[in-house]
C-alpha cells in the first residue's frame, strides 16, 4: 500500500513539474522574416512568447515549401533536444508530409492559418498517436473575409454595374482557395456583378502588376479588382497608375493583410476595402499551448477577431499603424479571451 502511494505521488509530481516547465516551441514560418504578413506574425508571437515565458524558435522557409520540409527533417534529425510543441502551416499542402515525419516523436503539433482537410484530420485522429499529439487548429475564416471584402467593394459602387477581376494567391494553399471562393460566390450572387477572370498572382507584387496591366487592356470596362493579399494589391495600384486610372474613383481595389504600406493606402482611399487580423493566430496559438500544457484543454476564442473588414478610425487600426505589438496582444487576444 505504501509503495502504491509513493508511486502515485511520484506520478503526480512528474506531471506537476511537466505542466510547470517552460515550453519549448518551434514555429515553421512558411514566409520570410521581412514579409509584410509573415513578419507581423513573427513580431506578435515574439511579444507573446516573452509575456508567456515560452522559448520560441522561428524557422523561415521563404515561401519554399520544399525548403520547409528539409528544415523540418533537419530539426528532427540533428537537434540535440526536441521541442515540446511545433506549430505548422499547411503551405501548398506540405503539412501531411511533415506530420508523417513527426510520427515517431512525442511532439505535440498545432496547425495555424492553413489546416489539413477535415477528411485528412479525421483519418489521422483514428490513430492513438495523433489522438494525443495532434491538437486543434487555429484557422481564420478565409471564406468569410473573401465574401465580406467583396460585399464592401460592391457597396462602394452604389448599384452600378461591376466588372470584376479576382487576383488570387495560388491554387493549392487553403487560405487562398477559400478566400477566393468566398469572393467569387458573393460576386456571383449579385445581379450587378460579373467576374470577368480569376488569375493567380502567387502572392507577388510583380506578378500581380503584370497581370493587372494586361487585363486592364483586355477589359477596358473593368472597375473592380479584388486581391487576396497586400503585395498583389500594390502591384495592381502600380498598373492602374500606368494606365492613367484613379483607384478609389474609376477602379475600386480591395485586399487583405495589414502591412504599413497598405494601411497608409487604405487611409488615403487608394485601397477601398481592407481585411485583416489573421496575423493574431500565431500569438493566440502560443496562449493556447501554454493553457493546454497546464489543463489539457483549449480556451474558447470566439471573441478574438481573426478576420474583419478594418476601419481606419478604429482603435485596432491605430495600434496597427503604430506597430504597437504589446498593446495589440493585450487588447486583441488577452482581453478578449474568457477568464481562466
Amino acid at each position: 500500500m505504501r509503495l502504491w502511494t509513493l508511486c502515485c505521488l511520484s506520478i503526480c509530481v512528474f506531471f506537476s513539474v511537466s505542466a510547470m516547465a517552460k515550453l519549448d516551441v518551434v514555429f515553421f514560418n512558411p514566409g520570410a522574416a521581412e514579409d509584410s504578413f509573415w513578419g507581423d506574425v513573427d513580431k506578435l508571437m515574439l511579444v507573446a512568447s516573452t509575456k508567456l515565458d515560452i522559448n520560441l524558435n522561428i524557422i523561415h522557409s521563404d515561401r519554399n515549401h520544399f525548403k520547409m520540409i528539409t528544415q523540418f527533417a533537419e530539426l528532427l534529425d540533428n537537434s540535440p533536444s526536441l521541442p515540446h510543441y511545433v506549430i505548422l502551416v499547411n503551405e501548398k499542402q506540405s503539412a501531411l508530409k511533415m506530420l508523417q515525419m513527426l510520427y515517431p516523436y512525442p511532439i505535440y503539433v498545432q496547425l495555424i492559418l492553413n489546416d489539413i482537410s477535415v477528411g485528412e484530420r479525421d483519418i489521422l485522429l483514428q490513430d492513438p498517436h495523433w489522438q494525443e499529439y495532434l491538437l486543434p487548429a487555429i484557422i481564420p475564416d478565409n471564406y468569410a473575409i473573401g465574401s465580406a471584402t467583396a460585399k464592401s467593394l460592391l457597396a462602394d459602387l452604389k448599384d452600378k454595374e461591376a466588372k470584376v477581376l479576382l487576383i488570387s494567391g495560388d491554387k493549392s494553399t487553403p487560405a487562398s482557395v477559400f478566400r477566393t471562393q468566398g469572393a467569387h460566390d458573393y460576386f456571383f450572387m449579385q445581379a450587378n456583378a460579373t467576374v470577368v477572370q480569376t488569375v493567380y498572382g502567387q502572392w507577388s507584387e510583380d506578378i500581380a502588376y503584370g497581370q493587372a496591366l494586361t487585363l486592364l487592356g483586355r477589359y477596358p470596362d473593368l472597375n473592380v479588382i479584388w486581391t487576396a493579399s497586400d503585395r498583389m494589391a500594390i502591384g495592381v495600384l502600380k498598373a492602374l497608375k500606368e494606365k492613367g486610372l484613379q483607384s478609389g474613383k474609376e477602379v475600386f481595389v480591395s485586399t487583405i493583410n495589414t502591412s504599413p504600406d497598405i494601411l497608409h493606402l487604405r487611409r488615403e482611399h487608394a485601397i477601398s476595402v481592407l481585411g485583416g487580423g489573421h496575423f493574431l493566430a500565431g500569438a493566440l496559438g502560443l496562449v493556447q499551448l501554454q493553457h493546454y500544457q497546464r489543463t489539457r484543454k483549449y480556451i474558447p476564442y470566439e471573441g478574438v477577431a481573426l478576420f474583419d473588414v478594418l476601419r481606419p478610425d478604429s482603435a485596432f487600426y491605430q495600434m496597427l499603424v503604430a506597430r504597437d505589438w504589446p498593446a495589440i496582444f493585450q487588447a486583441e487576444i488577452l482581453d478578449k479571451l474568457p477568464p481562466q
